[in-house]
């Protein structure tokens, strides 16, 4: 059986200008990555270093009504936010993606009290991330348009460790350049607002995800990850968020997840292959994780500047398979609707 070190709490993912590399179950204090020092072979200045750390915030919601996905990325040369929302009782859909210049907004360094913000014209969102209180709250307005009606949300992300174990990894791309990943899962209460309907999200039915990256992104990458959440023949609520790239000892440490009932296991690096038919395998060496997935939807936001780029590919669909517990319990997976993504980086 797969067994990852989890290391004691630190302050931060960089220490005397060198990455850390490992996971922790608590979030750190502070993520200055331009604190590492020499992260390339030549020195460069702060401002070009800074122009390569890409970073992003992901939210998942769903229960029974709804899936509501979020993300909100600074990618340097521009920012980037893409919402995508399921009204599952009335099968409709609403899939939106803006970018913006880049000094749009910045994500914050610290997930104790950090708050990102924006406001334009018809499209708002603030974050507040706030786990001094282990709460990360989620506001949206988008106004309505000819295709779609008017779409609010206002979600509470309940991150407290007492009920629910977090991960945190600092994995190297190379010796000194880090990808720092933070993922929860939490109940999730609030509101959303589509057209004329208002649907209350209750914490004992609605699971979430929260997904904080940030790292050194090589200018041409592809960064692939699953992800769903729902409930076991017990009754049990589970999560998983499995992630493949480009970096280094997988082994020894990934971002791959699994929560049951708030318990978290470190699972082993998977390989996620996607098929042009809609459909992909998500497997692993060490047989914990043995799940396939069947396109239902597919959104693509695709943005182009001269020689530098990025597709976001967010596919909508169900998995079907088997996830291990580091206990060795066997978890079915029967037609889960859940989502997987690709970043396409070109930056």
């Amino acid at each position: 059986m797969y067994k990852r070190r989890l290391l004691p709490q630190r302050d931060s993912p960089v220490e005397d200008g060198k990455p850390l590399q490992g996971t922790w179950t608590t979030p750190f204090e502070t993520v200055n990555l331009l604190s590492v020092k020499r992260p390339y072979r030549v020195p460069l200045p702060n401002w070009v270093l800074d122009l390569r750390i890409k970073e992003w915030q992901t939210f998942t919601a769903q229960n029974d009504d709804i899936w509501l996905e979020a993300v909100i990325a600074n990618l340097k040369l521009f920012c980037f936010a893409e919402i995508t929302f399921l009204d599952k009782k009335k099968n409709e859909k609403m899939h939106v993606a803006k970018a913006l210049p880049p000094a749009a907004w910045k994500m914050p360094q610290s997930l104790r009290d950090g708050v990102v913000e924006h406001d334009s014209a018809g499209f708002s969102f603030k974050i507040h991330d706030f786990l001094a209180s282990r709460k990360i709250t989620l506001d949206i307005d988008i106004d309505s348009a000819i295709e779609r009606p008017v779409f609010a949300a206002n979600l509470e992300f309940d991150l407290d460790i007492q009920k629910t174990t977090p991960l945190a990894a600092n994995l190297l791309i190379a010796e000194n350049r880090p990808m720092y990943i933070f993922k929860g899962f939490s109940d999730v209460e609030g509101t959303v607002i589509w057209g004329d309907r208002n649907m209350p999200l209750n914490r004992e039915a609605t699971g979430g995800l929260f997904h904080d990256v940030k790292g050194f992104i090589p200018y041409r990458s592809r960064y692939f990850s699953c992800r769903s959440l729902g409930v076991d023949t017990k009754g049990r609520r589970f999560a998983f968020s499995l992630g493949e790239h480009i970096t280094r000892k997988l082994n020894v440490n990934n971002e791959s997840a699994l929560w049951l009932e708030g318990t978290l296991t470190a699972l082993p690096p998977v390989r996620i292959v996607m098929y042009e038919h809609g459909e992909a395998v998500i497997q692993d060496l060490e047989g914990m994780v043995d799940l396939t997935f069947k396109l239902a939807e597919d959104t693509v936001a695709r943005f182009d500047m001269f020689f530098v780029g990025m597709e976001h590919r967010n596919q909508m669909g169900h998995f079907n398979g088997t996830l291990t517990t580091a206990d060795g319990e066997k978890l079915p997976v029967r037609n889960l609707p859940g989502a997987a993504e690709c970043f396409d980086f070109r930056l």
